[in-house]
């Protein structure tokens, strides 16, 4: 017993010598004398994430010649099969003999370790990306849902004309029926009180449910973002992009409406727009060109139809976020 832990322990030893002489050398992780069949004889190593096969040659100063550098990207299966190690790559099977089995299986069990990694990685982002698509269906619902119900609070300014606003909520509930077709978190809009109140022509009611309907819709977004999943940060858009552009789209329209009202405070709030699309582009990398809106925003107090400048504005906001909210 004695024998065979010293024969282990020395075994070990050598083991960690090897790969230490490896790593100061080559910055080898794991290193091993082999056979490549039908090439000849060299040194077998994994070196960052990439198995590297050398052939040999000299008696005494040995030269390297690099026959094989496959990345484990590339990898399609491997296998440890005794003193073998079969590796499929690219379409092409290689096959490795050694008598240095341990170490050749330690190379196995970090090249099928780190193509499990990489299956999971895949999965991760492929499921982001149907995330993604059904974000931007969300989004699209959203942003209508969202003009129709500031369309509301807007038409109840002046002389109010009801069939307009019973147009504008029979175009939210059609997108919200849609908005809640998608499978993605819980939503709950209720556009009970909001008919109610629309059918005893009540404005301050009106406003009161819209506002509140309003809020629920934020809420959702806002709960998506709080999520501890962690997106793929090449994928847009994720739940953090969701929650901006319906900040954004928020803001917009509540500068349409103070527009109309006469809200002192628009300026603050076309600061707060440039800022939130600011943001959206750096963490999307992608071009928004913020001024083009800040220039029709700027219009939109001159502008003697309105309508046609409202129009115009949230096709010029939905233009520069093309590339994030339609399929």
């Amino acid at each position: 017993m004695l024998k065979l832990i010293k024969l282990q322990l020395s075994n070990y030893s050598i083991m960690r010598l090897r790969r230490k002489r490896s790593t100061e050398a080559g910055f080898a992780e794991f290193a091993a004398k082999a056979t490549l069949t039908n090439l000849g004889s060299g040194r077998l190593e994994l070196i960052d994430n990439t198995i590297k096969f050398y052939l040999e040659k000299g008696r005494f100063k040995k030269s390297r010649k690099i026959a094989r550098e496959i990345p484990i990207a590339d990898i399609e299966s491997v296998k440890q099969e005794e003193k073998e190690l079969i590796i499929t790559w690219r379409g092409v099977t290689d096959i490795f003999v050694t008598e240095e089995t341990d170490l050749v299986g330690i190379i196995y069990e970090k090249t099928n370790k780190a193509l499990r990694e990489q299956e999971k990685a895949l999965e991760d982002e492929e499921a982001w990306r149907r995330k993604a698509k059904e974000l931007t269906k969300i989004l699209g619902f959203s942003m209508e849902i969202v003009d129709s119900l500031f369309d509301i609070l807007r038409s109840l300014q002046g002389q109010v004309n009801w069939n307009r606003i019973e147009g504008y909520l029979k175009r939210s509930e059609e997108n919200v029926k849609d908005l809640m077709d998608q499978k993605m978190g819980k939503i709950e809009l209720n556009f009970t009180n909001l008919s109610l109140a629309l059918k005893e022509h009540l404005p301050e009611e009106i406003s009161r449910e819209t506002y509140s309907i309003l809020k629920s819709l934020y809420g959702y977004f806002d709960g998506l973002a709080s999520k501890k999943e962690v997106p793929e940060q090449h994928i847009h858009p994720n739940y953090y992009d969701a929650k901006t552009i319906i900040l954004a789209h928020y803001t917009l329209n509540d500068i349409i409406l103070g527009n109309i009202v006469g809200d002192e405070e628009i300026v603050g709030e076309n600061n707060q727009l440039v800022m939130t699309l600011q943001d959206l582009s750096r963490e999307t990398k992608m071009e928004i060109d913020v001024n083009a809106i800040e220039d029709i925003i700027n219009r939109l107090g001159m502008e003697k139809e309105k309508e046609r400048a409202i129009e115009e504005i949230r096709a010029i906001f939905r233009q520069q976020l093309k590339e994030l909210i339609t399929m």
